[in-house]
């Protein structure tokens, strides 16, 4: 191949590369609060650690955290959605019964918890953006057994 057609295969491969990169961000920040996300923190360990584990990695129930979370079918899900789902079938036998409050608080804490960063928006039951635009799948750096050091 001469030198003017790799080059020519190198940045196609580049462009290509770059609009991959692009589709993977995710919006930033989410369509949730920090407030949300604290609150969200202390009834996640209240209704949902027993089952699902402090770090959410599964506990006999599934793991809500993780590139595996991010990659399965919640990905798919709209906020809305999501946020349908939890409220009709957690907590495990007492569906419902919790505030809607609890419930959107919760899901902005197990969004954070994967990568999702809060902004000044907040989560409503109406709020619908796709999940797989807004988290990674990486928890936050600092990230431990359900607790944020801030």
């Amino acid at each position: 191949m001469n030198s003017l057609r790799v080059g020519a295969i190198v940045t196609a491969m580049t462009a290509g590369l770059q609009s991959v990169a692009a589709a993977a961000q995710t919006i930033n920040p989410g369509p949730f609060t920090e407030a949300q996300t604290v609150t969200g923190r202390q009834g996640y360990r209240t209704y949902c650690a027993s089952c699902h584990g402090d770090d959410l990695s599964g506990k006999g129930a599934p793991a809500l955290a993780g590139k595996e979370f991010a990659a399965s079918q919640i990905g798919q899900l709209t906020t809305a959605q999501l946020y349908a789902y939890i409220q009709s079938t957690m907590p495990y036998d007492q569906s419902g019964s919790l505030t809607s409050e609890m419930y959107l608080n919760i899901l902005a804490f197990i969004l954070e918890a994967n990568g999702a960063k809060p902004g000044d928006q907040t989560l409503t039951p109406a709020t619908s953006v796709k999940v797989g635009d807004i988290i990674t799948g990486i928890p936050p750096t600092n990230f431990v057994h359900g607790a944020e050091t801030k």
